[in-house]
């Protein structure tokens, strides 16, 4: 065991979830950010266990074969990517690697993982931005940008690869503009100020974008009402400008209430799949995922499951969302009932409907809480020949599962983007006769640890 301060040579053999390298001294674990497989890295132990120590890079001795340049001149101090200096093939083996040994590791089953299906774009791919806001003491200049790793310190972006440059050039006016009309950076220790973050949607297929300006208040001041028009007339690929309103002392982005100030407060994707095309209206308040072109070889993943083993199969889809995977399957399916939280997400789901001219009767979107949901559905005795589960990242209730479990006694198709929670949840699957067939990792967040991954559980006859 090594104490605090202690000077180590280690070399990294793995990067983990998180994104931190672990490298081993005498089967001693030593977690190092910063770093890739490979490398031969001199780091300083800033605490340690029983069982394992964190540590500081203090250098690279001798750099591993699958370190690049990263494009992104803040990379080392920017939290919003973590491995730009790394290969981008690399990077999905590394993630092949991650969801393979959590699996292993935390279900205690032996579920063969795929190959990672890779993103065609690597830069500006991201198609949902979240910039919190912050302002100098001194000369009251706007900051926008991400956090540092493992602080609430915000790095001030002004060019960011990962996402559409329009970005950068609107932020940058917002900084200008918002000073010059005197409004004030949200302060969280205080709980002072007005603008706490800039939320930008934007469409990957008809390349407009609405934004949403985050406040701790509960009224449209002139200034701010001035900030957002100026914003909406000097771009014209904006949509719209929506405000929210968030007085909570948290740091959840968004609160419920909603204003809109200029333009449509939605975006519009529309995407195709083998047989039809399919419009998403997908409002400010909805969630959508971040990387389109992605996404859509995600859903055509889940397509193919569904084809390959069902026909004409009735689907129940929880956490259903604005009706991703609904409307991408609704053709193959008898019908299809569709549970999500947020009533502005089944606002446009119901929306959606109409825009593709479904009938009604065949989709079936019920609003509320999963848990509660599910509970009245089994009380109901409904059964169904598919199960799809996207649940967010703390995964699934055991209420939920155990509802779920009792909804179909053939196929549950789990989408997850943590690993961690996938795997606890497939254990328990498990101990009631549903087998992991396999798990399919999809690289939606490049350049970041985080992954997708695709689970397909058939019922034991």
């Amino acid at each position: 065991m090594f104490k605090k301060d202690d000077i180590v040579e280690i070399r990294i053999d793995s990067l983990t979830y998180g994104g931190d390298g672990l490298g081993k001294i005498d089967n001693y674990a030593v977690f190092v950010p910063d770093t890739a497989p490979g490398d031969l890295v001199k780091a300083q132990i800033i605490s340690s266990k029983k069982s394992y120590a964190k540590a500081l890079l203090l250098k690279i001795i001798e750099p591993s074969k699958c370190r690049i340049k990263p494009e992104c001149p803040l990379t080392k101090v920017c939290g919003g990517c973590q491995w730009q200096y790394i290969d981008y093939n690399e990077q999905l083996k590394i993630k092949k690697q991650i969801v393979k040994e959590t699996l292993d590791k935390t279900s205690s089953l032996d579920i063969p993982v795929n190959d990672v299906i890779a993103s065609d774009i690597q830069r500006e791919y991201r198609c949902k931005i979240q910039y919190p806001i912050q302002q100098t003491k001194v000369s009251k200049k706007f900051l926008a940008g991400y956090y540092k790793k493992a602080s609430h310190k915000l790095v001030n972006i002004k060019y960011c690869p990962a996402q559409p440059a329009i970005i950068d050039e609107i932020t940058q006016y917002f900084r200008y503009k918002a000073q010059e009309l005197n409004l004030k950076a949200y302060n969280e220790t205080k709980h002072k100020g007005i603008i706490r973050h800039l939320v930008y949607r934007v469409s990957y297929t008809q390349k407009n974008i609405t934004l949403t300006v985050v406040v701790n208040s509960n009224k449209i001041t002139n200034s701010l009402k001035d900030l957002c028009e100026n914003i909406y007339n000097k771009f014209d690929g904006i949509k719209g400008v929506t405000v929210n309103f968030n007085t909570s002392k948290s740091n959840v982005i968004q609160g419920r209430d909603y204003q809109l100030i200029c333009g449509d407060d939605f975006t519009l994707e529309e995407l195709e799949n083998e047989n039809k095309k399919i419009i998403f209206k997908i409002s400010s308040a909805s969630f959508f995922q971040v990387n389109i072109s992605t996404a859509v070889k995600m859903f055509n993943y889940v397509r193919d499951i569904v084809k390959n083993n069902t026909k004409n199969p009735s689907i129940l889809d929880v956490y259903a969302g604005v009706g991703s995977f609904t409307f991408w399957l609704e053709d193959l399916a008898s019908d299809i009932t569709a549970i999500e939280d947020s009533p502005n997400a089944v606002k446009d789901a119901l929306e959606n409907i109409k825009l593709n001219n479904i009938n009604p009767k065949k989709i079936n979107y019920l609003q509320g809480n999963a848990d509660s949901r599910l509970e009245q559905l089994t009380k109901e005795n409904k059964k169904y020949d598919i199960v799809i589960l996207d649940p967010p990242r703390k995964g699934c209730s055991q209420t939920a599962l155990n509802a779920v479990k009792q909804l179909t006694d053939k196929y549950i198709i789990y989408v997850s983007c943590n690993p961690a929670t996938l795997a606890r949840d497939l254990k328990y699957l498990n101990e009631f006769g549903f087998t992991p067939e396999f798990a399919q990792p999809v690289d939606m967040f490049c350049h970041t640890y985080h992954i997708e991954s695709i689970v397909l559980l058939k019922k034991l006859s």
